[in-house]
């Protein structure tokens, strides 16, 4: 059966149990709150929407929260008439995220339906922006991925796991003492490091790359191929079978990850020690737009 958003939060049929509960207490939200009389009944919400000015969808999504959390009338049928207004675009954020996760829906969803249920109506924020957004930042977290892991576990964050045999590790423990610098292994992890914190690359873009480099050195390809062999289709193959991913999406994948290092590294020799940590992760946020 094939799952989306709408169908893990249960509002995929309005005539379903949630979405009926919902557009039976519609009457009495309007009663009570008079923003949402815009429409008369809930079904017509997401076509109001799209013809509706900012301010006033955002005051009609305000005003469900409210309803919804627990700081206002604590009424779960509210955050179902929310989420069901957002699915358009946690669908999208889904379809933006399918290539993660194969149960990518239900973490959309559930990260969804809490980030609604908790978001401050008090506040300045644009509702339907700032919860997706969390969402966003809530799935990437679980997954280990993003500004949402970065934020979560800083730690982690920085950690690149490799194998037993890998080159990264033949490279590190047969450096001679005095020979650091030249070590093109740790030099290799360390703009890999400071690219994540940086916000160009995502931890699972990284460890792709740390995976096609020791591919790419297993095949003995030549440094003038292919990205250094790091696309090359045997590497890229190999890659591509252990993390489940299809060949033509890993090397797009990688080709962009690659860009936007080499911008970075290019940047990072221009700065000066004085503003380097503050304006690489500046200057990082322009390489993903």
């Amino acid at each position: 059966m094939e799952m989306s958003v709408a169908k893990m939060l249960g509002v995929d049929d309005v005539e379903g149990p949630a979405m009926t509960m919902a557009r039976n207490r519609w009457t009495h939200w309007t009663t009570m709150e008079p923003e949402l009389a815009v429409v008369g009944d809930l079904d017509d919400l997401n076509s109001w929407t799209r013809s509706a000015d900012f301010e006033a969808t955002d005051r009609v999504l305000r005003t469900l929260v409210k309803l919804g959390s627990s700081t206002g009338h604590a009424d779960p049928a509210a955050i179902t008439a929310l989420t069901w207004a957002l699915v358009p675009g946690a669908s999208k954020l889904a379809w933006d995220l399918l290539d993660l996760s194969v149960t990518i829906d239900e973490l959309v969803a559930s990260h969804l339906w809490s980030t609604a249920k908790t978001f401050d109506w008090e506040s300045r924020r644009s509702v339907a922006f700032s919860i997706l957004r969390d969402t966003r930042r809530g799935v990437q977290a679980e997954l280990g991925i993003g500004e949402g892991a970065r934020r979560a576990g800083r730690t982690w964050m920085q950690t690149v796991c490799v194998n037993d045999d890998s080159l990264v590790w033949r490279g590190l423990l047969n450096t001679p003492a005095g020979d650091e610098e030249d070590n093109p292994a740790a030099d290799l992890l360390d703009l890999f490091s400071e690219a994540t914190s940086a916000g160009i690359i995502s931890q699972a873009d990284r460890a792709l790359l740390v995976d096609l480099a020791v591919a790419a050195d297993n095949e003995n390809y030549s440094a003038r191929r292919g990205r250094a062999g790091m696309t090359g289709s045997a590497a890229v193959e190999a890659v591509a079978t252990r993390h489940g991913l299809n060949p033509r999406t890993l090397r797009r994948r990688a080709c962009l990850s690659l860009d936007r290092l080499a911008r970075f590294a290019t940047t990072a020799r221009q700065e000066t020690s004085h503003n380097r940590d503050r304006s690489l992760f500046v200057r990082g946020r322009e390489y993903l737009r």
